[in-house]
């Protein structure tokens, strides 16, 4: 009786995200802008072949914290906090919290990503 209770109460505890991965965004014209989050929490983003952006990121569901490191984007000062909405395992959207960097804060809000294997 005692599992059964547990395995009940476990069934209600929702499942812990990882945002760590390949995942990939399409945008209008059918490309594709990459980013790679990686568990010593650094990501980079690739657009057409090319480096974009790559910088730090910290994530405690649903909370997503991330900051530019190069000169191009946001600098390294101005961190971004966004909500993320996980579809299943393969699809994340992110909406803004606090972003005070406006270049970053309208890329990434409302958006999503879709996990891709390497």
């Amino acid at each position: 009786l005692t599992g059964f209770l547990l395995s009940i109460a476990f069934a209600f505890i929702p499942p812990k995200h990882s945002i760590v991965g390949h995942w990939a965004s399409s945008n209008p014209d059918g490309s594709k802008m990459y980013v790679d989050f990686k568990s010593d929490g650094t990501f980079d983003t690739h657009y057409e072949g090319k480096l974009n952006h790559y910088g730090n990121y910290t994530f405690n569901d649903p909370l997503f914290s991330i900051n530019d490191k190069e000169d191009e984007g946001c600098g390294n000062g101005y961190w971004g906090k966004y909500n993320l909405t996980f579809v299943g395992e393969d699809s994340v959207l992110f909406a803004v919290v606090e972003d005070s960097c406006s270049g970053r804060r309208g890329q990434v809000n409302g958006g999503g990503l879709r996990r891709e294997m390497k």
